[in-house]
């Protein structure tokens, strides 16, 4: 796909940690700063003129994309505080698989072919890609196909791929990939980043994958099927890659990235499945499915060495980082398996995961941007931290401006990259930049919306990693409460730490809620709903001098404001690209 370009700032390179008078110019000479009016056009510091809001939903607008998303406040742009800037949104590649839902099959069975199909788009989309399934439907639009259609006597396999190929000529260039072939290594890998640029050429197969992935361009493609329709050799009980002629396809190399899972690999790696499927097609698809879940689970953890929950250095903020531990504690969890122990087919050397030497979890101050450590991250609207900060049923106006220090979440968040004396101003840029590639790109941090929990994104969180998540429980979220208590007691010499008890965490979690409700987020319906909302103008019932309270801890901590604006918009986003998905 086109991956994140740090050069959609205004055609110059961004580099994160460089802090350049360039967006404080902007910030400055805007005349967006002022207060706004009814009458106030949004201005663009890169003269193409004001912005069209586009309605994303039902509700107001709550994020626009623009090339000057990079800009420390999105209201230089926007004129308006409560919309967010990000990022233009990609073209993902497509890649294609095709699934024959019209041949006859036991009800079961169809269940666990479709789950498997799930398994394998969300891993492929987690890798950067579009995947279509393709069927019937453009198989008999083919002009080949009447030519196809009467051709007598083919063994059954025989058939299924010619009407795998008939579709896949019918889209055009492209990818063709097994359902049963599910990305699974680096997002180096050079045939990877091949499929991604979507430039084919000449008709290719992959070392042993076979049909598992081929490519090509919709004239190599049409030629083949020609080919293939007018060779005697139709009829014969062979692969269909054996009859085509030699000079047609070309071989590279089998790709490291690719686990594929055909019935030769079941019968060799995972005997227990190649039973099961004997026994009951259905019960061993499930077990399949079960089985490449665990691998891609089992893949992720390989390439870590550890999980850091990132968390403000505040014992009265603990409450902030307890859905995200219970997330890592759920991640850390060797997954199950059909088959105990085993590998990928792609990688029968790995490190199968042991549930006496699991993944460590740390709670940090400051985020790592390091490839073997995955940071989840729950970024607080700033009247949630202030009202944390200052547990007090008094928080007014007035007490935030004059006793609170601006922007503490995004300073301690950043304090590793740029040091602790940089402004809030200058560390929001790099935030928006790390947010944006680890969302598109490498995914080895987890930002939310502290007000909205893990379970309430889960469909998110899991096309973002690539697979499933176990499903949460009560017991999995008390025990998380603990192991914080337990993690920041040995990791730091804090006596406040050390000593903080079961009153202490129904304290912050009341205040919490409170403010939960404040913002308009009191159920998981609301988080589901949209997670900025009921701080954009629903949720209060009429509580006015609340509203107020709210909208002073914003206007006061800017960065923080703009860190959680951005973050919920770019969640926001992502949820509704996988329900339109």
């Amino acid at each position: 796909m086109p991956r994140y370009n740090p050069k959609s700032y205004n055609s110059r390179a961004y580099k994160p940690g460089h802090y350049s008078a360039y967006p404080l110019f902007l910030f400055l000479t805007s005349s967006s700063r002022s207060a706004p009016t009814e009458t106030a056009q949004p201005i663009d510091p890169f003269g193409r003129g004001p912005i069209e809001h586009r309605e994303n939903d039902d509700e107001k607008p709550q994020w626009e994309e623009h090339e000057g998303w990079l800009l420390p406040f999105s209201d230089t742009i926007t004129n308006n505080r409560s919309l967010a800037v990000l990022p233009p949104s990609h073209e993902r590649p497509l890649i294609y698989t095709f699934y024959d839902a019209a041949t006859e099959r036991d009800d079961q069975v169809k269940m666990a072919e479709r789950k498997l199909l799930r398994i394998w788009k969300r891993a492929w989309r987690a890798k950067g890609f579009k995947p279509v399934i393709l069927g019937r439907a453009e198989t008999v639009k083919n002009r080949l196909y009447e030519k196809f259609k009467v051709v007598e006597n083919l063994d059954a396999k025989i058939w299924h791929e010619v009407l795998r190929w008939l579709a896949w000529e019918q889209v055009g260039a492209g990818a063709l990939v097994d359902w049963l072939a599910v990305p699974m290594g680096s997002d180096d890998d050079d045939v990877l980043a091949f499929l991604r640029s979507g430039e084919f050429t000449t008709l290719t197969t992959y070392g042993g994958l076979g049909s598992g992935l081929l490519t090509g361009k919709k004239a190599a493609i049409r030629d083949a099927l020609e080919a293939v329709l007018d060779s005697p050799n139709l009829s014969d009980s062979k692969p269909l890659l054996d009859i085509f002629p030699s000079k047609i396809l070309s071989t590279k190399p089998q790709p490291d990235f690719l686990a594929y899972y055909p019935s030769t690999a079941l019968a060799l790696y995972y005997e227990p499945i190649s039973t099961a499927l004997t026994v009951s097609k259905a019960a061993g698809l499930t077990s399949l499915a079960e089985l490449i879940t665990s691998h891609l689970h089992l893949t992720f953890l390989n390439t870590l060495s550890s999980i850091e929950v990132l968390t403000p250095d505040d014992s009265s903020c603990l409450i902030l980082a307890e859905p995200a531990l219970a997330l890592a504690k759920i991640l850390t969890t060797c997954p199950l398996s059909p088959v105990p122990g085993s590998c990928p087919p792609n990688d029968r050397k790995c490190k199968p995961c042991s549930s006496s030497l699991p993944k460590s979890v740390k709670i940090a101050e400051s985020y790592a941007n390091e490839s073997t450590i995955f940071t989840i991250s729950a970024v607080p609207h700033p009247y949630t931290l202030a009202s944390l900060l200052h547990p007090s049923d008094t928080l007014t106006v007035s007490h935030i401006r004059r006793t609170q220090i601006r922007d503490p979440w995004i300073r301690s968040a950043t304090s590793k990259p740029p040091g602790p004396s940089l402004s809030g101003l200058y560390r929001v840029s790099d935030f928006k930049f790390t947010v944006a590639r680890e969302a598109d790109e490498s995914h080895r941090s987890l930002w939310l919306p502290a007000e909205v929990e893990p379970a309430w994104a889960k469909d998110e969180i899991e096309q973002r990693l690539g697979f499933e998540l176990p499903a949460y429980t009560p017991a999995q979220y008390n025990n998380a409460r603990d192991t914080l208590v337990l993690l920041t007691s040995a990791q730091k010499e804090d006596v406040e730490r050390q000593h903080l008890d079961t009153r202490q965490i129904k304290a912050q979690q009341d205040i919490f809620m409170r403010s939960r409700a404040a913002l308009g987020l009191s159920s998981a319906a609301a988080g589901r709903q949209g997670v900025g909302r009921g701080y954009r103008g629903r949720g209060y019932g009429g509580r006015e001098r609340e509203k107020e309270v709210v909208d002073a801890a914003g206007a006061w901590h800017l960065a923080d404001m703009e860190a959680w604006n951005f973050v919920t918009a770019m969640g926001e986003r992502e949820r509704k690209e996988v329900y339109e998905y």
